[in-house]
């Protein structure tokens, strides 16, 4: 057998096994799909996700920004801001 034709046979292989995996897998969704009561596809629920962590940035930068005017303000840092109201500049 060549290097070509064992290079054929390892992918035709890893083609099948990857097969497998996204039947195993889309099977799964749709237990838990079923379960959950969940009518929406794969790429609906990651396409809303996605919109949703957005929104969530762009919020969190505003509030970044006016926590910086704040801070400007009071010459004082963004962090010492965070501090006085009882949040953490962590995520």
């Amino acid at each position: 057998m060549s290097y070509l034709e064992t290079q054929l046979t390892k992918r035709q292989e890893q083609i099948k096994e990857y097969q497998e995996m996204n039947s195993s897998l889309t099977k799964t969704f749709e237990l838990i799909s079923a379960e959950k009561e969940i009518n929406e596809t794969p790429k609906e629920i990651s396409s809303k996700y996605i919109k949703e962590l957005k929104e969530y940035n762009e919020l969190r930068d505003a509030g970044l920004r006016l926590a910086q005017i704040i801070a400007d303000e009071k010459q004082c840092k963004i962090k010492d801001v965070f501090e006085e109201i009882g949040y953490s500049l962590k995520d």
